[in-house]
C-alpha cells in the first residue's frame, strides 16, 4: 500500500511539475573581425568601422551606459550595396533600437554586440561584430 502511494505522489509531482512549454532555440552568432566581410547565405555583410564607442568600461561607474555605433556594408544577391549603421547600446531623441542589419521575405540578419568591451586600464584589441540570422 505504501508503494502504491508513494507512486501516485511521484507520477503526481512529475506531471505537476513538467515543463508546459518549448524551450527557445539558441542563438548561434556569427564573428566578423573589423574590416571583413562574411557571407551569410546570398548576403555579404562587412564590417566596416566603429563609429562610436562610449560604452562605460567594466568594473567603473558611469552616469549612464554608452553606446557602439557600427558601419557596415551590406551586398544584398543582386549585387545591391548599402551603407548602414546600427547603434548597440543606449539611444538618444529619434534614434532607431533597431539591431536588424538585413531583412527580406522573413530572413532576418541583426547585430548582437561588439567586442570586447572597454575595461579601464587595459589595451583594447580589435573589434569583432557578433551577428545572428533568423528566419
Amino acid at each position: 500500500m505504501k508503494q502504491l502511494f508513494f507512486i501516485c505522489c511521484l507520477l503526481f509531482v512529475t506531471s505537476f511539475f513538467a515543463q508546459s512549454e518549448t524551450g527557445s532555440t539558441p542563438t548561434i552568432a556569427i564573428k566578423i573581425k573589423k574590416g571583413e566581410s562574411v557571407k551569410v547565405h546570398d548576403v555579404i555583410v562587412k564590417f566596416t568601422d566603429v563609429r562610436e564607442d562610449s560604452r562605460c568600461p567594466k568594473y567603473t561607474n558611469c552616469i549612464w551606459a554608452g553606446r557602439a555605433i557600427v558601419q557596415l556594408e551590406v551586398t544584398d544577391e543582386k549585387g545591391g550595396k548599402q551603407d548602414i549603421s546600427v547603434i548597440l547600446g543606449e539611444t538618444t531623441g529619434n534614434e532607431s533600437k533597431d539591431r536588424t542589419i538585413y531583412r527580406r521575405d522573413g530572413y532576418l540578419i541583426e547585430a548582437i554586440d561588439l567586442n570586447p568591451y572597454p575595461e579601464e586600464g587595459k589595451e583594447s584589441t580589435p573589434y569583432t561584430l557578433l551577428v545572428s540570422e533568423r528566419k
